[in-house]
């Protein structure tokens, strides 16, 4: 796991974000960081302790995204850390679920076949079809594409062994356009355990916000 601090300007709130499977900083650049320092967590060859100085804080905010939401419940759960908020965005705690998250089949096959063609395939997904893949490509990470299926691979592992998380999210966002996290699986998981807000919005939600408070606020 990589710890980023993509902004620490001595901000009075933190916002821990946990980026998605096989992407880097690029997803976000785009928001304004005002009033926040800003941390990213990503790479998940290695689901570790979150080793970061955060209680000097004012408040801690929690963003996490796609499979970012397992990652964040599995090193938030045993941590007691004061969080203000967590938001979970396009994903859930069973990331790997025929009923509430990706069908094993599908991720399976999208580990075993990863390589470019399948790559550029699923980030017009990600992105919502051909038209904004044209346009936001470049927001999708230029990570090495062995890295990620190496990734994933030990993701799908970490899922089978880590099977009761409880950490709670406060607000979960479902894209009413994702073609990843199906939204009625989303529905499915998170009915009962968070506030649902709904928006018509792809797997990839960034595009729709300006900066973090966006974010916070909902």
């Amino acid at each position: 796991m990589k710890i980023t601090w993509l902004n620490k300007d001595g901000n009075n709130d933190c916002i821990l974000f946990f980026n998605g499977w096989g992407m880097d900083a690029c997803v976000i650049n785009h928001l304004e960081t005002k009033g926040y320092d800003v941390c990213m967590l990503n790479d998940y060859k290695a689901i570790d302790s979150l080793k970061i100085e955060v209680s000097g804080y004012s408040k801690v905010y929690v963003v996490a995204w796609s499979l970012g939401v397992w990652a964040a419940s599995c090193i938030l759960d045993s941590l007691d850390l004061n969080i203000t908020k967590a938001i979970a965005i396009n994903g859930t705690q069973m990331p790997v679920d025929l009923s509430c998250g990706i069908p094993p089949s599908v991720f399976e096959n999208t580990y075993a076949n990863w390589g470019e063609t399948n790559r550029n395939r699923f980030n017009r997904r990600v992105l919502g079809g051909k038209v904004a893949f044209e346009l936001d490509q470049h927001k999708l990470a230029s990570r090495d594409i062995e890295e990620q299926q190496v990734e994933l691979g030990i993701i799908l592992g970490l899922v089978k062994e880590k099977k009761n998380i409880n950490f709670c999210f406060d607000t979960a966002l479902i894209g009413q356009d994702d073609l990843i996290f199906s939204p009625t699986n989303q529905w499915r998981f998170w009915k009962r355990k968070a506030m649902v807000v709904e928006l018509k919005l792809p797997h990839y939600p960034f595009n729709y916000f300006k900066n973090w408070q966006q974010i916070i606020s909902m």
